[in-house]
């Protein structure tokens, strides 16, 4: 019998039913070992899943990617915790914990789990950071998509879909990125999401090294790459597609060598997201299409008759 994986473990684990406490330590233990494909899994698990459990499943997130997505929701289980009196304090010990991690606070260990056989102990907590991942490959190229709000399981932007394949074809971009982990944020119309996704963004990058690096980023999407440029993300070509410009959504402009915003002649929906159109400024070559509407930026047919590929340069 061939041996379980950390993925196939982490999926019974999720499956089970009966201790929370049990299954939130078994997951943290596995946490340093995980590969990136278990994120979805664990997603998918926080809804519905017990408090405890769900605490467990963000610190096992940040674990994994250093990113503090979960911040907030572990801050309102802490104060959910807090008004829960003596029942809450388990869970308040665990989510003071996890935060610990995120922020960087001192939290020493976890008292008791459960019936108070399971401890998690700081040395527990460096032996599980002791993992080193090797150092990626650097590429010469890479070309991403970012959808924008809601868009999060559409499939323009994905391997098969109407843009992602008229880039890859007949844009020749070749070097555009469409395997298992391609990246993609939640899509939530929420700033906080797109300030994380940004956070994000430059993590993946960092994981998927280039030395060109050209962004096609599609209304918040477009936000979320200007975001990313002040974690430090550099990028050679930024290519914006019905953005809703907002000042506080602009990029550190010394990352970006070079930007465009396309605009469509009659967008209602940048309005709605309280955003303009222009940016207005040096750093940006702007366009506006005869077409109409918050997808026309993104449709091949415009593309074509509206030779926007000649505008942003095609080919580099």
């Amino acid at each position: 019998m061939p041996s379980r994986t950390p993925l196939t473990r982490l999926q019974s684990i999720l499956k089970r039913s009966g201790d929370p406490a049990r299954q939130a330590v078994a997951i943290l233990e596995l946490a340093p070992d995980l590969p990136d494909a278990a994120i979805d899994m664990m997603d998918a698990a926080l809804d519905g899943a017990d408090p405890l459990l769900q605490v467990a499943i963000m610190d096992a997130y940040f674990e994994m990617t250093g990113d503090n997505y979960h911040q907030q929701d572990l801050e309102s289980i802490l104060d959910k915790a807090r008004s829960m009196g003596d029942d809450g304090e388990q869970l308040y010990m665990a989510a003071r914990i996890a935060l610990g991690h995120i922020t960087g606070l001192s939290a020493d260990r976890l008292d008791e789990w459960g019936d108070g056989q399971l401890e998690i102990t700081a040395t527990a907590q460096r032996r599980r950071r002791a993992r080193r991942r090797g150092r990626p490959s650097v590429v010469d190229e890479i070309t991403i998509i970012i959808h924008g709000t809601w868009a999060a399981d559409g499939t323009w932007w994905r391997p098969g879909g109407d843009f992602f394949e008229f880039t890859r074809t007949e844009l020749g971009r070749d070097d555009l990125y469409g395997k298992a982990d391609q990246f993609k944020w939640s899509g939530k119309n929420k700033d906080r999401k797109r300030r994380q996704a940004g956070i994000a963004l430059d993590k993946w990058l960092r994981d998927h090294p280039a030395r060109e690096v050209n962004v096609f980023g599609h209304s918040h999407g477009a936000n979320v790459a200007m975001l990313a440029t002040h974690q430090g993300l550099r990028m050679d070509r930024l290519i914006m597609l019905s953005p809703p410009v907002r000042r506080d959504y602009f990029a550190n402009w010394s990352n970006v060598g070079q930007a465009y915003n396309i605009q469509a002649s009659f967008d209602p929906v940048v309005a709605i997201a309280h955003g303009g159109q222009w940016f207005r400024n040096s750093h940006v070559i702007e366009k506006k299409l005869e077409a109409s509407g918050h997808s026309a930026s993104h449709e091949p047919p415009v593309w074509r008759r509206e030779k926007i590929a000649e505008f942003v340069s095609i080919p580099w």
